[in-house]
């Protein structure tokens, strides 16, 4: 028994460490398909490390330029709707924009351009933004769910049902080392459409994005990571200092059980042993050490038990903190609105509301 608790324990311990290490490689490591496609732009004679500090600051400038371009995007369909529309309140449904091709397929860049999307346009106050869930709800009435929709036709139908007054649509196409977005806003009475906008992103860019953006995050990933390893799901909503803490703390709690339980079992087998051979001349004394030896061993798994409460007791706070801390669309979202921006002719206000 004790060597299954044994190894139990040094396989918890072993995991965690593994966990924690894959977590912050995963962030800084490109996918082998991009990596081969930074060495191709690599001009010779580079050293390794020039060429790794060159490519992480080329991502980051990348992803920076992206989320700029996704705002700039925001502010002229929020500026052609206040013209179209007389500045009045436009009822607004962004769809998820079509992936062609294999990487925006795998790592759902349409999800995130309409997230991203719609966290930028509830910043305006001309535009009143139907829920992704309401529109979810009537895609899957039209068996639209897996096969989407990017045509005008199709568009206007869906914003009728929503009662929407214009639907964004799009594509996400990919051309050699890049994403090229396409955006349209469709009209629902006419089915036309009345502005268009595109841009192009470097893949790299855009990977990097979706792996740090709320839009493709969820509570329960974060609650089903720190289920698995404590930790983990704090690394995943972005909070490393918390989640160093709990793998630590954790670490330390199981490792101490270990120590306390081979003590304790070192000490037993030193009772058996000298309660086998017992031959001394004198009894009390011998039966005094056995007696204590055995107490020791006693004291050392009693001691083993509390730490594996206590481990386990905040094991169950990372799962909550994970869930309670957790990000995601609806709260990114939730955080633009209260934000708003106020357009008006005396210029840019920005006011918050608590």
């Amino acid at each position: 028994m004790k060597k299954i608790i044994t190894f139990f324990i040094v396989l918890f311990l072993s995991l965690s460490l593994m966990a924690s290490a894959q977590e912050s490689k995963g962030k800084a490591q490109p996918t082998s398909k991009s990596e081969s496609k930074v060495e191709k732009k690599e001009e010779p004679g580079k050293g390794v490390e020039g060429k790794g500090k060159g490519e992480k600051r080329d991502v980051e400038a990348d992803k920076k330029e992206i989320q700029v371009k996704l705002k700039s995007v925001a502010k002229n369909i929020s500026k052609e709707l206040e013209r179209i529309k007389g500045g009045a309140i436009v009822r607004v449904v962004v769809s998820s924009f079509s992936n062609n091709g294999e990487i925006a397929k795998k790592k759902e860049i349409g999800t995130l351009v309409m997230g991203e999307l719609m966290i930028n346009l509830s910043k305006f106050n001309n535009i009143e933004l139907i829920e992704r869930e309401k529109l979810a709800k009537v895609l899957d009435e039209m068996k639209l769910v897996q096969l989407g929709f990017a045509d005008e036709k199709t568009a206007a139908q869906v914003g009728k049902m929503l009662q929407a007054q214009v639907v964004i649509v799009g594509e996400v196409n990919e051309a050699a080392d890049k994403f090229v977005i396409n955006a349209r806003v469709v009209d629902v009475e006419s089915a036309k459409v009345l502005y268009q906008e595109g841009f192009n992103s470097p893949i790299e860019g855009m990977i990097a994005l979706s792996s740090e953006s709320l839009v493709l995050r969820s509570k329960w990933d974060a609650t089903y990571r720190s289920l698995i390893l404590p930790g983990w799901g704090q690394f995943y909503n972005g909070d490393k200092i918390k989640g160093a803490a709990f793998t630590l703390v954790e670490a330390g709690l199981f490792g101490t059980a270990v120590a306390m339980h081979l003590l304790g079992a070192s000490k037993e087998d030193e009772y058996k042993k000298k309660y086998r051979d017992s031959e001394c001349e004198d009894d009390k004394k011998c039966s005094d050490e056995v007696t204590a030896l055995r107490e020791d061993g006693e004291n050392y798994y009693r001691m083993r038990n509390y730490f594996i409460y206590a481990g386990g007791a905040v094991w169950l706070l990372n799962v909550l903190d994970a869930y309670i801390s957790g990000k995601d669309f609806n709260s990114a979202l939730k955080m633009a609105e209260d934000n708003k921006l106020h357009l008006s002719s005396e210029g840019l206000r920005v006011s918050i509301r608590f």
